[in-house]
């Protein structure tokens, strides 16, 4: 018996050995790739046409006050799908009992979805090294990962009309080396689009089967606008109105591109309640991360999967209505109260996103 056990043993470290090798390459393999924005990149950007953009409000006074006026008019949505209005009015909401519960969603204009894409994160670290990429964000570089595994992922089945495992994948993460701006010149969604263009135009990789993600570090403020109303501003409390947004912009040279924008979680009014599986800083980016990309997949121009029914969710998306909610009885601060679940030897602790099947907030199908 010990004469086996002496022969196996060096079977068993060479298993070990190959296993950490694997390890090591699968690590640097998804090291982010450093690039630079050049002058080319902000003139694309400042004639790009915003299709489509739609935020993730903050859990406090301002983003409440917010929450509804980013909603689009009926009229303007009209107008933009007029081809697919008439075909979807006479087909795609038939009035059934099946359409008349409060939460369900309805693809009425006929909208596209994303059935596959790889997402691409793009972290911005600051001049000096104090937010390294990705550890400064937690981990979603394993999220996004293992996102299309998950039975989260295929909440989305119903309405994008596929179901095989691995639809989202991970695809090369990037890493902009810039210095930080004051809450006085917060960044805007032109600098977003310039950063997005560069990424994107580089890689080659543009349409509804690339996903860009745009994470900010810990003291970074970001505006729709210069005029600096709208914003992630924690510093801010007047203009603090979202936590993140997703967007869809047509460039003149490269075309279509989705992309969403995740600010540093890990804020009051943002952040998930303490306790998580995690750890706040982890489960606070991954579940916005979640919110962001699961509306992107099934809303990404604003005219597929909304709520069209008039009970105080009119046109919410599928990551809107299950922003579940947790009061801290001390503080009566507003904390987001995710969902844990397993995708293999992993627990995450997410918000969960609406399904039409369960007529009710689902992480699994």
């Amino acid at each position: 018996m010990k004469r086996g056990v002496f022969f196996c043993l060096p079977a068993v470290l060479l298993f070990f050995a190959l296993t950490a090798s694997a390890a090591l390459a699968q690590d640097a393999s998804r090291a982010p790739k450093k690039i630079q924005l050049t002058p080319a990149d902000a003139a694309a950007a400042a004639e790009a046409v915003t299709v489509h953009s739609h935020a993730f409000a903050s859990k406090t006074d301002a983003g409440r006050a917010f929450k509804h006026s980013q909603s689009p008019k009926l009229s303007q949505l009209a107008s933009r799908t007029s081809a697919r209005l008439s075909e979807a009015a006479s087909s795609g909401f038939d009035g059934s009992d099946k359409l008349r519960f409060p939460g369900d969603l309805t693809n009425f204009f006929g909208g596209p979805t994303v059935g596959f894409a790889q997402s691409h994160p793009i972290f911005m670290v600051p001049i000096g090294g104090s937010c390294p990429a990705p550890s400064c964000w937690g981990d979603p570089l394993t999220f996004l990962d293992e996102y299309g595994e998950s039975g989260l992922s295929h909440v989305t089945d119903q309405y994008v009309g596929e179901s095989g495992d691995a639809r989202y994948t991970l695809g090369d993460a990037f890493a902009i080396t810039y210095a930080p701006t004051p809450s006085t010149a917060p960044l805007t969604d032109a600098n977003i689009r310039a950063i997005v263009h560069a990424v994107a135009s580089l890689a080659g990789e543009t349409g509804y089967n690339h996903v860009f993600h745009v994470f900010l570090p810990p003291g970074q403020d970001e505006c729709f606008t210069a005029a600096a109303t709208s914003c992630y501003s924690p510093d801010v409390p007047a203009s603090f109105v979202f936590c993140a947004y997703h967007s869809s912009v047509t460039f003149k040279d490269i075309g279509h591109v989705l992309y969403s924008v995740e600010p540093f979680q890990n804020v009051l009014g943002c952040q998930v309640r303490a306790g998580t599986v995690n750890g706040q800083l982890i489960d606070s980016t991954n579940s916005t991360l979640s919110h962001e990309l699961t509306e992107t997949i099934t809303d990404p121009d604003g005219d597929a999967w909304l709520n069209f029914t008039d009970n105080g969710m009119f046109l919410e998306e599928i990551g809107d209505e299950c922003d579940l909610l947790f009061i801290d009885p001390n503080t009566l601060n507003i904390f987001g109260d995710p969902t844990e679940f397993r995708v293999g030897r992993h627990r995450f602790a997410t918000q969960p996103e609406y399904s039409n099947e369960d007529h009710g907030c689902a992480v699994r199908p």
